[in-house]
């Protein structure tokens, strides 16, 4: 079977997955094991240009577009340019990253070509924007416009969980998100745990929690949690600590709430290598909010605790492959930690239950055939 080319537009910058550590992973996001004959990536953003030669030994090659604001001028301009490509390139799939105005471009140009287009959602894209009062565009209208407009011109959308297509339901009903949606869980890579000495044992076992310290994320509940396991003498401090991986608003906070207490550690923002360190050594792994560490604990076989936020219930099933309180709830977090230290056997179990069903169902093999096999349908498809 002929291998599709496609097009890929996406509105931030590869620059801040270079940022983050992740670009290394960019040619399996878009071209997953050579799947794609040829992949054109469409940035706004020309300081991509120089990530060409990476990218180039993936098959995939990085062109910049001008549009970055509302030029209605460069708007038209660039999606006539998405249409002329379209058949000078025979393009068979045109793929949006995020249902905003790339992906609106392609769309456009594509359903006037009869080209296939699907896009990709991570999860709610309006929460930030409505907690922090701040929309894309600068404006609430547009941005929620445009991705209402991106969604019903899509031919397909593809969603990591049953919380996404949720969130796509109440933008476009319920008959339509199930029509157009495919779950594909985000593909993320599973960590390979480190081959030690027999003798080898970590100083202490680590309570993990990674990601962005903010309220959003519960840390302030995961530092009252703590507060009330240390007051009561829960936590043996020559056995255990909490190590809270990442950065923002509230890591001051906790350094000061904790300060002169060695069992609490922020070691700050911190590359993605030493993230993955964390948590191969973690005995267990707080997952307040999140997705890929959730999928990077589960890939690591880990016990997990975790919020009954979002899709985390859709893989952490309580009692089964991990332990789900309530997001806001200190007391549920203490409980279910102390739990967890005084079974640590069960809990390992439960973490041996997560890992086999990360393997079946959310594993980069699992994601890249899911894809792989949309892709090729919707060509089938494809009028002649």
């Amino acid at each position: 079977m002929t291998k599709p080319v496609v097009l890929n537009i996406m509105d931030s910058s590869l620059a801040d997955l270079e940022s983050k550590g992740v670009l290394d992973s960019v040619g399996r996001l878009y071209n997953p094991d050579g799947a794609w004959g040829r992949v054109l990536h469409f940035t706004p953003h020309e300081q991509d240009l120089k990530f060409g030669d990476l990218l180039e030994h993936f098959g995939i090659e990085v062109y910049a577009h001008p549009v970055q604001g509302l030029s209605p001028l460069k708007i038209l301009k660039t999606t006539y340019h998405f249409w002329k490509i379209l058949k000078a390139e025979q393009v068979d799939i045109v793929r949006g990253r995020l249902p905003y105005l790339g992906s609106l471009m392609g769309a456009i140009a594509a359903r006037m070509r009869g080209v296939p287009f699907v896009v990709s959602l991570g999860g709610d894209n309006r929460i930030v924007q409505e907690k922090n009062r701040q929309y894309n565009y600068n404006s609430r209208l547009l941005s929620y416009g445009i991705e209402w407009l991106v969604l019903r011109l899509a031919n397909s959308i593809i969603v990591p969980n049953r919380y996404t297509q949720k969130y796509v339901s109440s933008i476009i009903g319920q008959r339509a998100a199930d029509k157009k949606c495919e779950r594909i869980p985000w593909l993320s890579d599973p960590i390979q745990k480190p081959v030690h000495n027999i003798d080898y044992r970590p100083v202490k076992k680590s309570i993990v929690v990674v990601g962005f310290l903010n309220k959003y994320k519960f840390t302030d509940v995961i530092f009252r949690s703590i507060e009330v396991l240390l007051n009561r003498n829960e936590v043996d401090a020559e056995n255990w600590e909490f190590v809270f991986c990442g950065d923002g608003p509230l890591r001051k906070v906790g350094q000061d709430k904790f300060q002169g207490i060695t069992q609490v550690k922020f070691p700050g923002w911190t590359k993605r290598e030493k993230v993955h360190e964390y948590l191969k050594d973690a005995a267990i792994v707080l997952i307040p909010m999140s997705g890929f560490v959730l999928l990077e604990a589960a890939s690591l076989g880990k016990p997990v605790v975790t919020s009954d936020v979002e899709w985390h219930r859709e893989m952490i099933r309580d009692g089964d492959t991990g332990t789900v309180v309530t997001a806001t709830d200190p007391k549920a977090w203490c409980e279910a930690i102390t739990n967890l230290m005084a079974n640590y056997e069960r809990a390992t179990e439960m973490g041996h239950r997560l890992k086999e069903l990360y393997n079946k169902e959310y594993s980069p093999e699992a994601s890249i055939s899911a894809e792989v096999e949309l892709y090729h349908r919707l060509t089938l498809r494809r009028p002649a």
